[in-house]
This record gives structure tokens, sequence and C-alpha cells, in this order.
């Protein structure tokens, strides 16, 4: 069970599924292949509230807070789960870096 995955992240390739309960797989890679990933999973993006920032214009589900430690994060959903990731901008590319 855990040897595929190894073998996939090694190889640079993202797992069509992206468990709740272990995001750790998902950490360092770009957004866009994340997110891409999730969707073909069957994830769907959670609705962003009015009042949030968005982080850019491109991708508006990715909102950010404000104060020295904000950060920002886009939601997912699949089912009964949920799955929320930071992202940070590194050298230009937006990055997944964690979950919360």
């Amino acid at each position: 069970k855990i040897i595929l995955p190894l073998i996939m992240l090694s190889l640079g390739a993202l797992p069509l599924y992206a468990p709740a309960q272990d995001s750790s797989a998902l950490w360092g890679k770009k957004y866009a292949e994340v997110k891409s990933s999730l969707l073909a999973a069957g994830w769907v993006l959670a609705p962003v509230a009015e009042d949030e920032t968005p982080m850019t214009e491109d991708y508006p589900e990715i909102t950010c807070g404000n104060g020295a430690m904000a950060i920002c994060s886009v939601g997912f959903k699949r089912d009964n789960s949920t799955l929320a990731l930071v992202v940070e901008s590194i050298e230009q590319e937006l990055i997944v870096t964690g979950e919360y």
C-alpha cells in the first residue's frame, strides 16, 4: 500500500487519489498539478467566502489571511472528507507546502 505511492512520488507522478488522512505526498508539488490530480480523483473545490482575498487572479480559490502569520490556503471536498492545503509562492511558482 505504501510502496506504490512512494514509487509514483519518486518518479514525479502524483497519485490519482489523495486521502485526506495523509496529504504529505502532495507537499512540495506545484499547485496546478495537485489541483488537476485532485479534481480527476473526484474532489471539488470548496466554496470561497466573499470577504476572502484571492492569492492570484488565475487561482481565485486560493485565499490568504491577513497579518504577519497569515497563510494562503485552498479547500477541497469529496464525499464527507475535506482537505485544506497551504499554498506558497516560491520562485514564482505556487507550491503546496502543507495541510491544516
